[in-house]
């Protein structure tokens, strides 16, 4: 087992008669970059709060190195929380801010100023080391937060949501600073956020949570490329969802008294649709041997730059996402109220389940 290797075992959280976090099950490798990604409630800080041991959790056992931590105060946990406020003193400089903990465990004036500036160096603060809170941009104060958080060398940082207060500049040059600071460091990074952008450039393993639930553990590739449930695949966004039943031969699903035929490979157990990447279909202004025979209405045609956001419906109601590549979409430009055919590989479906794994 690697160091750093965090464990939750049938983990219930309840407020009252409400469950915010429902028996969750997951194991974090020692060393690895982990996100939980859902939307505001669905118990994400919860679960991260159970860890640092500033929640108690009601039911279930947190491990650390196979060590149970469940009823451990933070201080004894071998954990860093950062705040998303990030939480410095006002009346401190970085320097002070990051020493604190060391202060009040005793260390010494010479070693806690010695490994202070190297921790503010190694977040590329140390210029900024006599600096209060109020002189320093919402990028700086994180990474004085980050400092202090690392000052006592914990197996596992925790990080809620520490991007969502920044620009959109700055909060992609933060995130590599810190994917950058776990890859030197090799402890474990449990971030808590809600974009898939974010997730997916930081994680080697994504939880995708909602309503207090883990709807699927993956890494970002797979999150995106094979979502298991239509809640995955919505949140995540790029992908169309169709919903309906199997046909009895198991070959097909049945949508709106049409056909999809599905892989071979799809297991059958708690199939309730398909996902289809937005950007693995084809238009063509004309019926072709594999497109689907009757034409889909456009009424939405949104120019994002490197694609183009096509979306239709057909006569039955059943409604498509298509993204096309700005190159196609210029070459052959199509506008509300065209008729088009779309066509894609079968390999392309996605299975869901009505119930995630």
């Amino acid at each position: 087992m690697k160091k750093g290797t965090v464990e939750l075992i049938s983990v219930v959280k309840r407020y009252g008669d409400s469950e915010a976090v429902k028996k969750i099950n997951l194991k974090i490798d020692g060393g690895s970059y982990c996100c939980l990604l859902g939307p505001s409630g669905c118990g994400k800080s919860t679960t991260l709060r159970m860890i640092a041991g500033h929640e108690t959790a009601t039911e279930g056992d947190i491990l650390l190195n196979n060590r149970n931590v469940t009823d451990l105060p933070p201080r004894q946990r071998g954990t860093a929380l950062m705040f998303q406020n990030y939480a410095l003193f006002p009346h401190l400089n970085s320097l002070d801010n990051v020493t604190f903990s060391l202060k009040i465990a005793g260390v010494s004036a010479g070693e806690r100023k010695a490994r202070a500036l190297d921790m503010l160096k190694l977040v590329n603060m140390d210029q900024f080391a006599e600096a209060f809170p109020d002189q320093l941009s919402g990028g700086q104060q994180q990474r004085v937060a980050l400092a202090r958080a690392l000052i006592n060398q914990p197996e596992v940082i925790l990080l809620d949501e520490p991007l969502s207060a920044l620009d959109p500049f700055l909060r992609t040059k933060m995130r590599t600073e810190l994917k950058r600071i776990q890859q030197q460091l090799g402890i474990t990074f449990i971030h808590v956020t809600h974009s898939q952008e974010e997730a997916f450039a930081l994680a080697d393993q994504v939880v995708v949570m909602n309503q207090g639930f883990i709807e699927q553990v993956d890494s970002p590739q797979g999150i995106f490329r094979t979502p298991r449930t239509a809640f995955v695949a919505q949140f995540i966004g790029g992908h169309n969802i169709i919903e309906g039943d199997l046909a009895p031969d198991q070959k097909a699903l049945v949508v709106k008294d049409r056909a999809f035929p599905i892989p071979d490979t799809f297991s059958q157990e708690n199939l309730s649709g398909i996902s289809l990447r937005c950007d693995q279909i084809s238009i063509s202004t004309a019926p072709t041997a594999t497109s689907l025979p009757d034409p889909l209405t456009i009424d939405f045609v949104e120019y994002q730059g490197s694609y183009v956001h096509v979306r239709g419906a057909f006569q039955d109601g059943l409604a498509l996402s298509v993204y096309q590549s700005d190159h196609d979409w210029l070459d052959k430009p199509v506008k509300e109220g065209d008729a088009v055919y779309v066509t894609w590989c079968i390999d392309a479906l996605n299975p869901l389940a009505s119930i995630a794994p």
